[in-house]
């Protein structure tokens, strides 16, 4: 599904009010239409947010599987105070950068994630797309670091959990996924060599053979 106020998702957030249950409440009404165990997959934020719908435990999780998911709050539990320091400047410019309408704003979010130069490589299309939802991402960033996981709430997920990141990850991605590797019980983690943060879109085919290979095997 598209996450609030993505697609035809209607955003119930407001930047007063980012909290992170809109996005678990989303997840949750998709299960009731299913109403059977799911397999949560999602990437970057959504990750995140597959990750909080999981630990609410309001849906039944058959799986999670994470590319690149970035719980933020994970790293100043972990007590990496200057990583967590270094990606709250980078939300807050971006947010004042979105406010003064600079135009290539998601570029500063893009290259964070993706290295210098990422945003400026994507086709137009998607660069538009980053453009188009910038306001919404601002959000996302404020739901983010609203969101204050726990190494010890992560702890008591029970459910196999796949943890892929790209071997090109920046070093907030990095100790993010060794945070949750460290605290998930049923974790197992790969990395996907030569690719950054936008693994699926780069390297579609190694993530669909990940993906794939954790569900057959029983998630």
């Amino acid at each position: 599904t598209s996450l609030c106020g993505y697609g035809r998702t209607a955003e119930t957030r407001r930047k007063e009010d980012p909290g992170m249950d809109h996005e678990v409440r989303l997840v949750e009404s998709i299960y009731r239409h299913l109403d059977k165990p799911v397999h949560l997959v999602g990437h970057s934020f959504g990750g995140t947010v597959a990750l909080a719908a999981a630990l609410a435990a309001t849906v039944e999780v058959a799986s999670l599987s994470c590319f690149e998911a970035n719980p933020i709050g994970l790293i100043q539990d972990r007590g990496d105070g200057a990583l967590y320091q270094e990606t709250l400047r980078m939300s807050r410019d971006f947010e004042a950068a979105v406010g003064a309408g600079e135009r290539d704003a998601p570029a500063r979010i893009i290259d964070f994630w993706g290295g210098e130069g990422a945003f400026a490589a994507m086709p137009e299309p998607v660069k538009a797309y980053c453009r188009d939802t910038a306001e919404v991402n601002v959000v996302d960033w404020r739901t983010a670091f609203g969101y204050g996981v726990t190494s010890l709430e992560c702890s008591s997920l029970r459910v196999p959990v796949l943890l892929a990141r790209g071997g090109l990850a920046n070093p907030a991605m990095v100790a993010i996924t060794d945070a949750l590797q460290e605290s998930l019980p049923q974790a197992r983690s790969a990395v996907v060599e030569g690719a950054g943060h936008f693994l699926i879109s780069s390297h579609p085919a190694r993530c669909a053979e990940l993906l794939s290979g954790f569900l057959e095997a029983g998630g």
